[in-house]
């Protein structure tokens, strides 16, 4: 079982040693972090700290897809409490009282646990919440060391601040031009918070109540109106977002290569990721698993399969314009071939997993080929981004984006061995692509790494 927090500018790293002594630590978090775990049932994700001004902030359905894989999420503090208050319905777990404030509207903004903090190492924080400010309004006043309408008075001072901006000494700064007559209340606040952090600091309160909330069991949420995560639809976003952030393979070499990074240098390169593909969009066509359509190799059943399901469908060689033909396929290929190859090599270059989107989304089992390809591209992938960054380091216009298109367009016609544009274009599909421009676009990662191995043939174990 493995604990993973993410926290910043409420709890530090030793913090949460010091409860959880076996707990992976995290940043804050962030989009894609969750999606580049690898958790099961056995692990809990705990939520505290995230970003959300300076990068996009972790999405709600990040969070459903680690719950719909059986894992324990809970939520506290700051973002974690935020995400919790929105998502408790489909089994996300909240601790404490900023938690139990927003699930219950009393509090409806960002900004009241909204803190400005160092953009790295420990994240110190910088400012002061208003959810603080206002707990600890609350306790001055209990403890008789406020007046409530003192309270009410700072409160609103604190408010005109912006979450940036705001500390005790802006609070009694602002309050001395706003509230001249509560500049004294304002500084005894200030006192107050500094005599007692334990009753100043509710965020840090409530994390260290949610880290020890981890190692109590895990109940099966039951209540009206629970929707468990596995349930919610699926988005073609998510499935983008997974493949952009898992991991390709889980090692320091190629630890920021993901694996749609990984699917589209095979997409580029790998000899037989046609045949992959082909496969892959007749399958999906025709409504089958593959090894229902399996004639040893032969993948006559599979076409037949999948021209039945587009008859049905009303595609067919009687029902497509002139104007189909010659878009999806070149001149040659028009002339030549059987009328079932014909429509079949139509059919898999204009697949689209929906309207206008792209044929694939993650890195389907299909398209990955073998283990030891896979691990091999991904180490090509990490080679290529070093490359890249060491040419950066050289001059301003040394990346891969202002590598001069016919470079670009040169080095694919050399590894596709293909020279008119329209075998191009027709290749680009054939492996997946929308587009030869699409294909451009890729490829750019990996020119200049092409180039440098003396840009071997795509049938040399240059991967």
């Amino acid at each position: 079982m493995t604990v993973h927090v993410f926290i910043g500018p409420t709890l530090s790293a030793a913090d949460v040693l010091a409860v959880a002594d076996r707990a992976v630590v995290h940043r804050p978090v962030r989009h894609g972090d969750l999606l580049a775990l690898d958790t099961g049932a056995a692990d809990t994700v705990l939520i505290i700290d995230g970003v959300f001004h300076q990068t996009a902030p972790v999405r709600h359905k990040e969070i459903i897809d680690v719950l719909a894989r059986r894992t324990r999420v809970i939520g506290a503090s700051s973002m974690g409490a935020l995400r919790a208050a929105e998502l408790w319905p489909y089994g996300m777990e909240g601790v404490g009282l900023v938690f139990g404030m927003y699930a219950q509207g009393e509090l409806d903004s960002d900004e009241e646990v909204a803190v400005g903090h160092l953009p790295s190492g420990e994240h110190r924080q910088l400012t002061v919440p208003l959810v603080n400010v206002r707990w600890t309004i609350s306790n001055a006043v209990t403890g008789k060391a406020l007046a409530a309408e003192d309270g009410a008075t700072l409160l609103n001072a604190a408010r005109t601040l912006h979450y940036t901006e705001r500390s005790w000494a802006a609070i009694v700064h602002t309050t001395r031009r706003l509230h001249p007559a509560a500049a004294e209340a304002a500084i005894r606040l200030r006192e107050f918070a500094e005599r007692h952090p334990d009753l100043s600091d509710l965020k840090r309160r409530d994390a260290l109540l949610a880290l020890s909330h981890c190692a109590a069991p895990r109940t099966a949420a039951s209540f009206p109106g629970f929707t468990p995560a596995w349930m919610v639809p699926r988005t073609m976003y998510l499935d983008r977002w997974r493949g952009t952030y898992r991991p390709a393979v889980r090692d320091r070499r190629t630890a920021a290569v993901s694996e749609l990074d990984v699917l589209r240098f095979q997409q580029l390169y790998a000899p037989d990721f046609p045949l992959r593909y082909r496969r892959f969009a007749l399958t999906r066509i025709a409504g089958v698993s593959p090894a229902s359509t399996d004639d040893g190799g032969n993948d006559s059943g599979l076409v037949r399969a999948a021209l039945e399901a587009a008859d049905q469908r009303g595609v067919s060689a009687r029902t497509l314009p002139h104007s189909a033909w010659s878009y999806w396929l070149t001149p040659r290929e028009q002339r030549e071939g059987g009328p079932e190859h014909r429509l079949s090599t139509l059919l898999v270059r204009s697949f689209r997993s929906a309207p206008g989107a792209v044929p694939f989304h993650d890195a389907p089992a299909e398209l990955r080929g073998t283990d030891e390809v896979w691990a091999a591209s991904a180490d090509a992938v990490a080679a290529a981004d070093r490359l890249n960054e060491q040419m950066a380091r050289t001059g301003e216009r040394r990346t891969p984006r202002h590598l001069p298109l016919p470079l670009v367009r040169r080095h694919l016609a050399d590894t596709w061995r293909v020279e008119e544009p329209a075998a191009l274009t027709a290749v680009a599909r054939d492996r997946g692509f929308i587009s030869l421009g699409e294909a451009e676009d890729a490829a750019r990662r990996f020119v200049t790494l092409r180039r440098a191995r003396g840009d071997r043939r795509p049938e040399a174990p240059a991967y």
